[in-house]
């Protein structure tokens, strides 16, 4: 091989390149790249911009591929299509409206009696670690957490901000669950008549085409979301029935929050439980055997379905990169936060399968996939 390339050298000959290049495949390409980084760089700095258009959008298009398996079922129940949604839409109604009570009604029993009780037990834990530390700290019998915060009953009491600010949060959420309502009844409205309409812009070769593409999105999102809506369902449940007997405060709000926050990859899950924990810790801070125990339940239940069912279920239906997953996750917290992380997976979902039906954007789609 050494003599070879010598007398290549010698003769003026060029070798031949190792990985031979189609000039108008490799500027094809090229063109395709660049004007597909641009449309990223433009998408995000729409999506950044019409936040609050668009997440209520996303977030109803999510409702309905929750939906359409009900409503497929209760079809093949001979019931009418019209009546079907009309029952799902009030289910929906009654699910938020169930929420709210229970939300409003530990609110209720969150009262200045009980919130003293757990201050109280929160001093008494915190300065337990306080006296173990290798220095002594002045006056720690007179140390209270809420010396951390100022408490003053003026108009910029930080107290008030909070209240303020919760208010607030609150009404925003009314508005918005209104909004992906209005949002769900058009979508499921246009999910009918779309490919008719498809058909007439593209002609009905190219028609059929584009629907089996929206096919395999709705198929990849659908079998997600089902999934993840099981294993997020079975991990609430299985928290509840755990706070419950030991009768922590507050057990379905727990176990409800579990169930939503799951749907957050890798950290939801973990976020959520550690709030019932904190708890635990301070309703029980005489028996600390109760929440230690309880600790080691909800973890237990939360690496079980996390690291070994959840995987068998959905490891091969998204077909994505684990590293993938966690930047998509990072990406879309940093663009809607909650929202974001929340619709993550589903939306690299749906670029997935987008850049595995494009012929020069397919490579990409392999790269990013884990199969």
């Amino acid at each position: 091989m050494p003599e070879v390339c010598e007398d290549l050298a010698t003769s003026g000959v060029a070798p031949p390149p190792f990985f031979p290049i189609d000039p108008a495949q490799f500027q094809r390409r090229l063109t395709v790249a660049v004007l597909g980084l641009l449309l990223v760089v433009l998408l995000g700095f729409i999506l950044y911009v019409c936040a609050s258009i668009l997440q209520p959008l996303f977030i109803a298009a999510l409702l309905v591929y929750l939906i359409l398996p009900v409503h497929q079922r209760l079809v093949r129940w001979r019931v009418p299509s019209a009546v079907a949604y009309l029952l799902i839409v009030v289910l929906v109604l009654g699910l938020f409206w169930g929420i709210g009570q229970m939300a409003y009604r530990n609110f209720a029993e969150l009262s200045g009696e009980r919130l003293s009780v757990y201050e109280e037990r929160l001093d008494g834990l915190v300065r337990k670690v306080l006296r173990g530390l290798p220095f002594e700290i002045p006056d720690l019998e007179n140390w209270h957490v809420r010396n951390l915060v100022t408490f003053d009953i003026g108009p910029d009491s930080k107290i008030r901000n909070v209240f303020r600010a919760a208010v607030g949060n609150f009404l925003e959420f009314l508005t918005a669950t209104f909004v992906v309502l209005i949002y769900l009844i058009f979508l499921i409205a246009e999910r009918v008549s779309l490919p008719g309409r498809v058909a007439r812009a593209f002609g009905e070769a190219r028609a059929r085409e584009i629907m089996a593409v929206v096919e395999s999105i709705n198929r990849g999102v659908h079998d997600y979301i089902a999934l993840k809506t099981f294993v997020s369902f079975l991990q609430g449940l299985l928290s509840f029935i755990v706070l419950a007997a030991f009768g922590v405060d507050f057990a379905v709000m727990w176990g409800v929050l579990i169930f939503l926050f799951n749907f957050i990859p890798y950290i939801g899950s973990l976020v959520a439980v550690s709030l019932p924990i904190l708890l635990s810790f301070l309703q029980y801070a005489e028996e600390p055997w109760k929440p230690l125990l309880i600790t080691l339940l909800l973890l237990l239940i939360q690496r079980v379905i996390d690291n070994y069912i959840e995987p068998r279920l959905t490891g091969q239906k998204l077909g994505l990169s684990p590293l993938i997953v966690l930047l998509s996750l990072a990406f879309w917290g940093w663009l809607w936060g909650v929202v974001g992380m929340i619709l993550a997976v589903p939306l690299t979902v749906i670029g997935k399968i987008i850049l595995e039906n494009i012929r020069e954007t397919k490579p990409l789609a392999t790269l990013i996939s884990n199969e």
